[in-house]
């Protein structure tokens, strides 16, 4: 009851913020200000405050992701390993038709709940430091804790949005001009901010929130490590984002060295591999909070946050497990086949259903909740697991392959293969074919979790797994386009040149 108050209390209060501070960047926001909301000035003067108003950056980004299953839409579909039935806009997005007349495609063209986040972040990084000369219970060191998680959801949300968008405004300071009149930062000098702003946040964070680190000691918020585990951020996510980061900029000797750091420390990290049971169990990996989940954002039915859309079980799934004849979008056998050509491979029964039916069901995420009794809907409590770390130890084996050291790649590459009951790969191979063989092992071990597009793009592979050639990728089209309404109320913003 204790742990359900209170987050039902920070998520209550993270609505206060986000009424209060009005999201001033976002200019499709009422002017209209509220008579019930706390006003700004009043509202950043408390420990509670700041505990909601620092909880509510992820409650956002959650939000911007979960919005009409936007996390996949830009990470899985466009890459086209999943088959649509019969929805338009899926079939554009995965045909790469990205400018289609749909709602939803709106959606996900449109970046502005991203920067209804980072207008939050902005906010709270400008209003947590004077808190504790405003009330005593919050402590500065409890206070550059809640900015360094701050300043990671700023850096991740600007990450994320360069590999969607690409070039986009890079916004820093509360009221810092009118969002609607700023150009296009180009993207490697936000991915420097983000770079940077992550390694601000990890000089405050600990490695776990176990409180037994100095960033961190005793319970945070009244609750323990089996709470907290990889819903918060900590050093072991800013390094894993950092190493992501580096990566985009191709630079993977920095990428290995940032990795390498989180390896020297998995005694503190606590970080695992999964098994493939567990990988599909329904209190596994997508239930979340464990060893082998870096980042995640959460869904809990203890806290009234299942929901009926942000997971790709809205879209995979059919009956018997949901009330519809046909799933949205499948993988055909002959493409799992492909995909999973050993038949030892422990997840080729276990990620799909249904193999002898013409449309097999995708069953490597599932987490359905019963407690809720409705004839009409099933509700989903799966979280987006951000980061976790066999993908990381995937990013590694690149990593060193792409800085020379061949050897050290096919260890990292057989190591997995061996968790998952393959051959190993033989020294044999050349170089091009050992990339290859990481690429395909990450395509098989990552599958539906919203990687594969983005895969596509750092291996450039585009080309060979869409009907884009290499002159669309080099004028822009591995990007979305930037959303009328985003260049309606900024003229600033000029349409990538694919897109225009």
């Amino acid at each position: 009851m204790q742990k359900s108050n209170l987050m039902r209390k920070i998520w209550i209060g993270g609505l206060v913020v986000l009424m209060a501070a009005g999201w001033s960047s976002c200019k499709n926001m009422l002017d209209i200000e509220s008579t019930r909301a706390v006003t700004e000035e009043n509202m950043w003067a408390t420990k509670n405050d700041a505990w909601a108003g620092s909880f509510a950056c992820y409650g956002l980004l959650r939000a911007a992701m979960c919005n009409e299953n936007a996390y996949w839409a830009h990470g899985e579909l466009r890459a086209g390993q999943f088959t649509i039935t019969k929805r338009g806009d899926l079939q554009a997005v995965r045909n790469n038709r990205l400018t289609s007349n749909y709602v939803t495609m709106d959606t996900w063209r449109d970046w502005r709940k991203f920067y209804a986040t980072i207008a939050q972040c902005n906010l709270a990084i400008a209003k947590l430091p004077g808190i504790p000369a405003l009330d005593e219970r919050y402590s500065r060191t409890e206070m550059e804790l809640d900015l360094a998680q701050v300043r990671y959801i700023r850096a991740f949300t600007y990450f994320y949005m360069v590999r969607v968008w690409g070039d986009v405004p890079l916004i820093t300071e509360v009221g810092q001009g009118d969002f609607a009149t700023l150009p296009r930062t180009p993207q490697n000098e936000v991915l420097e901010f983000a770079f940077n702003e992550a390694t601000n946040a990890i000089a405050k964070l600990p490695w776990q929130f176990d409180g037994t680190h100095p960033e961190q000691t005793g319970n945070y918020r009244g609750q323990g490590i089996s709470h907290w585990r990889s819903i918060l951020a900590t050093k072991g996510a800013g390094l894993t984002l950092q190493a992501h980061i580096r990566v985009w900029q191709k630079d993977y000797q920095g990428a290995l060295d940032i990795i390498q750091v989180i390896r020297d420390n998995g005694s503190k990290t606590g970080y695992n591999i999964v098994s493939v049971t567990d990988l599909v169990s329904n209190s596994g990996t997508f239930r979340g909070r464990r060893n082998e989940n870096i980042f995640q954002l959460d869904m809990n039915f203890d806290h009234a946050e299942i929901s009926t859309t942000g997971q790709i079980e809205n879209w995979t799934l059919r009956a018997p497990d949901v009330s519809k004849k046909e799933a949205e979008m499948y993988v055909t056998k002959d493409s799992i086949l492909n995909i999973f050509p050993l038949a030892s491979d422990l997840r080729l029964t276990t990620f799909f259903t249904d193999m002898g039916s013409m449309q097999p069901m995708f069953y490597k995420i599932k987490m359905l909740n019963d407690a809720v009794k409705n004839p009409t809907l099933r509700f989903f409590n799966s979280a987006i697991v951000v980061f976790r770390y066999e993908e990381l130890l995937l990013l590694q084996a690149e990593c060193q392959l792409r800085t020379g050291n061949f050897s050290g790649a096919l260890t990292l590459l057989n190591d997995r293969r061996g968790n998952r009951n393959l051959t190993p790969v033989l020294n044999t191979v050349s170089e091009e074919q050992l990339l290859d063989e990481i690429f395909r092992e990450r395509r098989r071990e990552l599958i539906g979790e919203g990687w594969l597009w983005y895969d596509l793009v750092t291996f450039g592979k585009v080309p060979e797994f869409t009907g884009l050639s290499q002159a669309d990728v080099d004028n822009g089209a591995i990007y979305w386009p930037v959303s009328r309404a985003a260049l309606s109320l900024n003229p600033k913003l000029i349409q990538t040149n694919y897109w225009k």
